[in-house]
């Protein structure tokens, strides 16, 4: 198997098909640029770190954030992106199963094709199109211009992934939610629902009662209004609970920023971009994790904090709908509005107790379905479904 993926549960995936000598190559694109293949004795081994790869990514970010609002974008990063993955491309060796991330594996995938292996193109996402929808219903709220906004697809984007959706022969999607936005479209056959893993010896509750008595409430990912938090910041504000925190983790966008800053709320602590360790530690110390996003596959920050031990506040029609059950280890919407968030955040402010049990049965719900183990076991399977 060749391997190029982006997410953490990727790396996992990859050090465990190393140990069962399945893996050829793994290609991990993120912050980094990084090349890997099994060792002699089924361990993953580095073969080549790109360290020029970090720096335009760096340089590219550092300039997006200074450049005036017109000039922002996602285009610098998708041209780096296709470059890279159509130069690396040329380094995937022979095969039985390619497994490709969204967006960076169309030469891998048609290569692969070369050696006759099954490909799959793995989509975090909704369908692209689906996803533009709800970020351009951000854009508007917002009032950011959609060719500004980092997360918007451009054409140019949308085609390729079409490319590769038609040109593989398995979609691996996250959640049910995911797989019906594909219905409507003539490659639907190929999804296939796979739900991700985590981490949960490290996203664990905590061991004892905090030290303080302020009721925390905790979200983590970009955030930004395509996330619905302006929803919550609104709701927060209009709750004004006694004795009670919302700790925002994850990088701010602009027009957040803007909204923070005009909020009169003293009780809204923005800690920024935290390693996972320090992201494990926070889940640890709150009470409540609320994810206010429509536009949603499977959120791994939604099981990390599941596995935290934390009740959590989501919406329907994502992939929440496949690890919550409402009223029993959690709280789902059935859509993202101040109102819905409001009465959430409350319910759970006043019923501690019944609050806390539904934390207890989330984190079992993790340890039934969803952990790392849990997800390379069936995605060996699916590689062997399909490779007949």
């Amino acid at each position: 198997l060749s391997l190029n993926g982006l997410l953490a549960h990727h790396k996992y995936l990859a050090e465990s098909l190393a140990q069962l000598r399945l893996l050829r190559r793994a290609v991990l694109f993120g912050n980094c640029l990084e090349v890997f293949e099994a060792g002699s004795s089924g361990q993953l081994r580095l073969r080549r770190r790109f360290s020029s790869y970090r720096f335009c990514n760096r340089v590219i970010s550092g300039l997006s954030r200074r450049a005036p609002a017109f000039m922002r974008g996602p285009w610098p990063s998708l041209a780096l992106s296709f470059f890279v993955e159509r130069a690396i491309s040329a380094t995937i060796p022979s095969c039985a199963v390619f497994h490709g991330m969204m967006g960076v594996c169309l030469s891998g995938l048609r290569r692969a094709k070369d050696f006759n292996a099954v490909t799959l193109v793995d989509t975090a996402t909704l369908h692209p199109l689906a996803f533009n929808r709800e970020v351009l219903a951000a854009c508007e709220r917002s009032g950011v211009r959609p060719r500004n906004c980092e997360h918007f697809m451009p054409r140019i984007l949308l085609d390729r992934l079409e490319r590769e959706y038609e040109g593989c022969d398995k979609i691996v999607v996250y959640s049910a939610a995911s797989q019906r936005t594909f219905a409507s479209f003539s490659y639907a056959r190929k999804t296939q629902v796979l739900h991700p893993g985590i981490d949960h010896c490290l996203f664990t509750p905590r061991a004892g009662p905090r030290r303080d008595a302020i009721f925390r409430v905790c979200y983590v990912g970009r955030i930004e209004a395509a996330k619905g938090l302006d929803y919550l910041i609104e709701a927060w504000d209009r709750l004004a609970l006694y004795n009670a925190e919302l700790l925002l983790i994850g990088r701010v966008f602009p027009e957040i920023a803007e909204m923070l800053a005009k909020s009169s709320v003293s009780t809204i602590q923005v800690a920024g971009i935290l390693s996972r360790e320090e992201v494990a530690r926070q889940y640890a110390q709150s009470d409540l994790f609320v994810f206010p996003s429509v536009n949603e596959g499977l959120s791994l920050a939604l099981l990390e904090a599941m596995s935290s031990g934390l009740p959590a506040i989501a919406c329907r029609n994502t992939g929440a709908d496949d690890c919550i059950l409402s009223g029993t280890n959690g709280l789902l919407l059935s859509g993202s509005s101040v109102d819905g968030l409001a009465d959430a955040i409350q319910w759970s402010y006043e019923h501690r107790d019944e609050s806390a049990e539904m934390g207890r049965r989330a984190r079992n719900t993790i340890e039934e379905r969803f952990t790392l183990e849990h997800y390379v076991e069936r995605l060996i399977g699916l590689y062997e479904r399909s490779s007949g």
